[in-house]
């Protein structure tokens, strides 16, 4: 007896799902990725506030970056192996451990004065997110029906915008009243409350494979990345030396790939790599993170420079991350009838010609607050556009690796982006009062061209990737054909001399066979 495709679909990962449950997976997911960018924000506004008061006004800016940079390179080095620990050992398990990683890095970070400490406790914040951020989206994944992935991807990208938007419209008053260690306060508050609700979560598919990870392959790429941002944000301070440092960088990397290629359970998964979808995807989510956090690193530094104090910023700010919050949420629903590819060229497009804006004022106005909005909007469209872009290009049972894949290639955009922004704040090759916040925004213009250029490409050269297997041919050209040869045969058969003709007895069977409705009908109802 054949199964209906009502019955084939039911089958999927969402079987059991209930209401509850699917609720709380999408809270969860949300939550994870809000606390994770609301922790990103209150770095750079932390950032901000060190560079113009006594407590960091000694420091060069490329090393006060580190506060965040601290918590991108363990994030972009651990999000592969994180994912593949996921889908190997149990998602809502290794969720649950980087909560806890999280919350503890985070309690360090308020309290411990050295400097170096607090920078330790940002990279165990760092190892925790990393953790957390894969196993998430990758639990969704794998419990939502396929019907429902591309809405739990956009509003687990748009939830990012939204603790963007809570920690700067907040974050102002925090940093104002108890200083820039209170900004650390809430994620660590949400961590625990996320932490309880990851109880009442279905624990998630593990897949069949046994063996350990390759943890050697994943501190080498780790090492790797922490060198290439330690080299671009002291390049004008050690100058040629730094080239000592990039040889030291690519031994790392090399290091990692030699380990992806021989160990069973590698950091990196060579497989996506294969894929050129994947690659594509990456590419324009590295270009993400740069664009985004770079401009997330300009933006309070431009303000405060003005000598606008903290409130005042955080006004200003808040427009930019509201836009964000609701182009993710539309974004999501029309990334089906544009693609993600045309989000992420109409994103690129929006964000450097707000860039372009901003350069042609001479302060804040009027058109730099809709320069901000627009920059919001790009950005809205970008996160999902390039969530969809990655995600969806693996396979099922890639889900968690792919997700961590993909946020690897933003984290070491942001991280790299906001090294470069901070050299060039530094060492502006501009002219003016604001030449080194101009030539910042000159770099996320270009980054913008970049990634609309991968963008247009991949929309005019869209070729079948070799793993894709989704080939679909409807079914009444189907019907149609059959007709067209049942037509067919009957004139040829009628074009023969009698005495070679089929019996008629067999001309009446022919028929039946035909109209036997057969697998099609079977398996998709009514030919009318």
């Amino acid at each position: 007896m054949r199964s209906s495709p009502a019955a084939v679909r039911g089958s999927g990962p969402a079987t059991h799902l209930t209401r509850r449950h699917a609720v709380m997976l999408r809270l969860v997911g949300a939550g994870v990725m809000l606390t994770v960018m609301a922790d990103t924000t209150a770095t750079t506004l932390a950032v901000g506030v060190l560079r113009y008061t006594p407590a960091g006004s000694g420091m060069p800016l490329g090393d006060l970056v580190w506060l965040t940079s601290a918590a991108f390179v363990p994030i972009a080095a651990l999000l592969a192996t994180a994912g593949r620990w996921a889908d190997l050992f149990g998602r809502r398990r290794v969720l649950a451990v980087g909560l806890v990683i999280f919350v503890i890095g985070g309690i360090a970070t308020v309290t411990v004065e050295s400097w170096s400490y607090v920078l330790a406790a940002r990279a165990v914040q760092g190892v925790g997110a990393a953790a957390m951020i894969p196993s998430s989206l990758g639990l969704l994944l794998g419990e939502l029906p396929e019907s429902q992935r591309r809405g739990a991807i956009a509003l687990w990208s748009s939830a990012s915008g939204l603790g963007c938007l809570l920690m700067q419209a907040g974050g102002g008053w925090l940093a104002a009243a108890f200083g820039w260690r209170a900004l650390f306060a809430p994620v660590v508050v949400i961590g625990v409350v996320l932490l309880l609700a990851c109880a009442t979560l279905p624990p998630g598919k593990r897949a069949g494979t046994r063996g350990w990870p390759d943890v050697l392959g994943a501190w080498l790429l780790a090492a790797g990345i922490a060198v290439i941002v330690l080299a671009i944000s002291k390049a004008m301070a050690w100058g040629l030396d730094v080239v000592w440092l990039v040889i030291a960088a690519l031994a790392l990397l090399g290091g990692a790939l030699a380990q992806a290629r021989h160990h069973r359970l590698p950091a990196i998964d060579l497989a996506l790599w294969r894929r050129p979808r994947f690659v594509w995807g990456w590419l324009a989510t590295w270009c993400f993170g740069a664009l985004s956090y770079g401009l997330l690193t300009v933006q309070p530094l431009y303000l405060l420079h003005l000598g606008y104090p903290m409130l005042q910023v955080a006004m200003w700010l808040t427009p930019t991350s509201i836009a964000v919050v609701v182009t993710s949420f539309v974004a999501g629903r029309l990334v089906k009838k544009v693609g993600a590819y045309g989000l992420i060229y109409a994103g690129s497009l929006l964000c450097g010609g707000a860039c372009v804006l901003v350069l042609m004022q001479m302060g804040p106005t009027v058109w730099g607050l809709v320069a901000s909005v627009i920059v919001g909007i790009g950005v809205g469209a970008l996160a999902p556009g390039t969530s969809v872009a990655t995600t969806l290009a693996a396979k099922p049972h890639q889900y968690a690796s792919a997700v961590g894949a993909a946020v690897m290639g933003r984290m070491i955009g942001g991280a790299v982006g906001i090294a470069i922004v901070s050299v060039m704040i530094d060492h502006p090759f501009m002219s003016g009062p604001l030449a080194g916040l101009a030539g910042a925004l000159a770099l996320c213009v270009a980054i913008s061209v970049l990634t609309g250029a991968i963008a247009l490409t991949k929309i005019t050269r869209l070729r079948t990737d070799p793993g894709d297997e989704m080939v679909k041919v409807p079914r009444r050209l189907l019907l149609e054909l059959r007709t067209t040869l049942a037509t067919v045969a009957a004139e040829a058969d009628a074009l023969l001399p009698v005495e070679t003709r089929i019996p008629q007895q067999a001309d009446h069977a022919r028929p039946r066979r035909a109209a036997d409705p057969g697998t099609l009908a079977g398996s998709y109802g009514p030919t009318h």
